[in-house]
């Protein structure tokens, strides 16, 4: 199982609340207030970067995709809380 891991640096409010809303509607959950992570390859990362790229600007903005396997999810090193567990089932989660 492999996982995509979205994280953006958008100045413009509008854009960045319509990308977060693309990023849950994908089935990705917010687990810090720019970085999102869901079940998913990289088809799934390529069609998130086909969304998304019309709606930063090139000079100011950031849009980072990762796919990273599972094992990397489970065996990573977190301090303090995060706003959803990126492993956890949920309704959300795209499998």
């Amino acid at each position: 199982m492999t996982f995509v891991i979205v994280s953006y640096d958008i100045s413009d409010d509008r854009n960045r609340l319509w990308i977060s809303e693309k990023l849950k509607a994908h089935g990705l959950v917010r687990i810090q207030r720019s970085v999102f992570i869901g079940r998913g390859g990289y088809y799934r990362a390529k069609e998130i970067y086909r969304g998304t790229h019309r709606f930063i600007d090139l000079d100011s903005d950031s849009v980072f995709i990762i796919v990273v396997p599972g094992n990397s999810i489970t065996r990573a090193l977190i301090h303090g809380k995060l706003l959803a567990d990126p492993l956890a089932r949920s309704k959300y989660m795209v499998m």
